[in-house]
């Protein structure tokens, strides 16, 4: 009898020790954002749980925050860098606050079409900005997403630059975006996205800016009147790391992590070029007219913005070189 309770009890301390094993060489790692289900960057994150899991046989698990649940994207990205997070999925821009290089993403008409964007981030240029952003800020991101065109939402009708005097434009709380609009002439207010829509309904801003699809996801055309086309920034949505946490984990992990955020970046780019033009037909549907502008005379009434941002001129020189 005391041999059959000493086996089982060796039994049950290797079935024990087989499970902690196992669960010591699955990596978990954390990732926050703030878009809802249905939203393509939800799908995004998603789909790089799931090459992750697929591609390291289980030994890798991304598990997600979405929906804001832990934090707005500040206090997500700033988990980062407590541990509270590994992954953040957000623009390359907003990490401007930690240091200007991040902000070129924003840089007004800097990447010309879908084919230069591909060419600037998944190109020698990309990778020696991405170490250079990692350098400057101390996150590594990964990946580049095509966001879509940003262009301007406003109840005040714009034709032409000269139309922005006055017109209280929403911006994201960086200094990319303050500057392009007041040198465009309009009256920026940053502010976040969370109070929005109400600022917008209330009158306490005019117009926004912002990719079609968050005009359509924020339901931005309750309170707006037109579109104005001026496409100023194709932004970049990427994988945000802690560079230190980053370069703790072994080389095979960084490459899985590196090579499936690429992949599911650019299949979002394929699938965010495929749903523009229906965006636009779908707030078009809901009441929202489109006024198409002259693109040249808004981006030459910013080309003395370089002045602002001298640490960046060489990297808009090389980026504007790519062919």
């Amino acid at each position: 009898m005391k041999k059959f309770v000493w086996g089982a009890i060796a039994a049950l301390g290797l079935s024990c020790a087989t499970i902690a094993s196992a669960a010591a060489q699955t990596l978990t790692l954390k990732m926050a954002h703030i878009y809802n289900p249905g939203n393509i960057w939800y799908d995004v994150a998603e789909d790089y749980a799931k090459r992750v899991a697929e591609r390291s046989g289980g030994k890798i698990k991304i598990d997600i925050a979405h929906s804001g649940s832990t934090g707005d994207w500040p206090q997500a990205i700033e988990g980062l860098l407590i541990g509270t997070n590994d992954i953040v999925l957000q623009s390359i821009g907003t990490l401007d606050r930690y240091n200007t290089i991040a902000g070129i993403e924003a840089y007004p008409y800097l990447i010309r079409d879908i084919a230069h964007f591909k060419a600037v981030y998944y190109g020698p240029i990309g990778k020696e900005l991405f170490d250079e952003i990692a350098k400057k800020t101390g996150f590594r991101i990964i990946g580049a997403g095509y966001r879509g065109a940003r262009h301007m939402s406003s109840n005040k009708l714009v034709e032409k630059v000269d139309d922005l005097k006055g017109v209280k434009l929403r911006v994201p709380p960086l200094k990319m975006y303050r500057l392009t609009w007041e040198y465009l002439g309009a009256s920026p207010v940053p502010m976040g996205v969370a109070e929005l829509f109400t600022s917008l309904q209330q009158g306490v801003v005019d117009g926004q800016e912002n990719p079609l699809e968050v005009i359509q996801d924020q339901k931005f055309y309750e309170v707006q009147k037109y579109v104005i086309e001026t496409g100023h920034v194709i932004g970049a949505m990427t994988f945000i790391f802690s560079d230190a946490k980053f370069q703790s984990l072994p080389e095979e992990t960084r490459k899985i992590l590196i090579e499936e955020g690429e992949a599911a970046m650019l299949a979002g780019t394929e699938r965010m070029l495929e749903m523009e033009a229906q965006y636009k037909k779908d707030l078009e549907s809901k009441g929202l007219t489109f006024i198409p502008v002259n693109r040249a005379a808004f981006q030459a009434k910013l080309a003395p913005m370089t002045k602002d941002f001298p640490e960046l001129a060489d990297w808009v020189a090389k980026i504007q070189a790519v062919k």
